[in-house]
């Protein structure tokens, strides 16, 4: 009987019938391009050679998320009339330059035809309206910050490092860390350091940077590989023989899933400001979140999200009494939606789950007190 309910709520959908109604959404991205992090001692492309310095959104980054900012105007503004001018918004960033640029790239796109909300100034940019955006410390952001100051956290996270079958697979790479530690010059000895390697070179290839000649293809697909299999496993998904540590998923992403829930409860008792919900942060934000609603693997497989990844959660009623919560993403700025609700954990494989569904099967993943959590230490 349910699933023939989530056929009939489909077919109101596409038809645009009154009987279904978009109730809220909430977006999450992911920064636009930027700078590597940092580099490696015998890196021909010092940090003199980027536009911006290091770890800074580039101008395409701004493109990006510009370019997401339009997708969403597009799908929320120009198709179903869903937001409007008056700004019924929320944003919250990381308190990180290159995701506060990249809200307001987007911000400046999704409200590009907006009247009457900026000043008729003779400079003033055209169309640009100003939209107020949140921030908080990243040490204390529970929020938007996968690795905050978290005692618990680290506790946990030396556990999956320390587990015998992924010491194995480590020590198994010291071939791979010693050459490319005697040829970048930088010690590598751990996972971090040979992710780091890897995000300096992908953002190089990216910018069509000078590449040494020693780093062939061959060798960046080597440490690729390790990036694949070891990421996912060291923020909480079960590998090497471990299964799932719900706690540690719980504690990177668990507080975004709890607000976004808590901001549908909202919407469906009635609260009708704001009706959208943006937050911009980190690919490791947007991972672990979708690792809080078990969909990671579904949407994006072992790998990490681009720049501009965009996940959105919509909330749609259907005869003014059921509810709905539907999961769409766009990889990049050049890639539309997509739906992945069937990739949610306890939900229906239908492209729309129940609201008491999804949030049922999310209660494992909701902190009851986040920093009281992190606090706790157990020897």
């Amino acid at each position: 009987m349910r699933s023939s309910l989530l056929l009939l709520l489909a077919a109101l959908l596409v038809a645009d019938s009154f009987a279904a109604d978009l109730v809220h959404v909430q977006a999450l991205w992911r920064h636009g391009d930027r700078a590597p992090l940092g580099t490696y001692a015998n890196d021909p492309n010092p940090e003199s050679a980027w536009p911006v310095p290091f770890g800074e959104l580039t101008n395409d980054g701004l493109e990006q998320h510009y370019q997401q900012g339009l997708k969403l105007k597009r799908t929320y503004i120009d198709r179903i009339g869903f937001c409007n001018a008056t700004f019924h918004i929320n944003v919250r960033s990381t308190d990180v330059d290159r995701t506060l640029m990249s809200a307001y790239a987007n911000l400046a796109a999704f409200y590009s035809g907006s009247k009457s909300t900026h000043p008729a100034a003779k400079n003033w940019p055209t169309n640009w309206s100003p939209v107020p955006i949140h921030t908080v410390d990243r040490s204390t952001d529970h929020l938007l910050n996968a690795n905050p100051d978290c005692i618990r956290m680290d506790e946990l996270e030396a556990e999956q490092v320390l587990h015998k079958k992924f010491a194995e697979f480590m020590l198994e790479q010291l071939p791979l860390l010693e050459e490319l530690s005697k040829k970048s010059g930088t010690k590598i000895t751990n996972f971090k350091g040979i992710r780091n390697f890897w995000d300096c070179i992908k953002i190089e290839k990216i910018h069509n940077m000078t590449i040494p000649s020693w780093i062939t293809d061959e060798l960046f697909a080597k440490v690729e590989k390790v990036i694949d299999q070891g990421e996912d496993y060291l923020a909480g998904s079960a590998g090497f023989g471990k299964p799932e540590n719900t706690e540690l998923i719980m504690l990177k992403g668990g507080q975004l899933l709890k607000e976004m829930i808590d901001n549908f409860q909202s919407a469906k008792a009635g609260s009708r400001s704001p009706r959208y919900h943006a937050y911009s942060a980190h690919d490791t934000t947007v991972t672990a979140f979708l690792r809080a609603l078990g969909a990671k693997e579904g949407v994006l497989g072992l790998k990490q999200p681009d720049f501009a990844a965009l996940v959105v959660l919509e909330l749609w009623v259907i005869n003014q009494n059921d509810f709905y919560v539907r999961l769409v993403y766009s990889a990049n700025a050049e890639t539309p939606f997509k739906t992945f609700t069937h990739a949610i954990s306890g939900c229906p494989q239908q492209d729309y789950c129940p609201l008491d569904a999804f949030v049922k099967r999310s209660q494992q993943y909701i902190p009851k007190d986040i920093q009281a959590q992190c606090d706790k230490i157990i020897g």
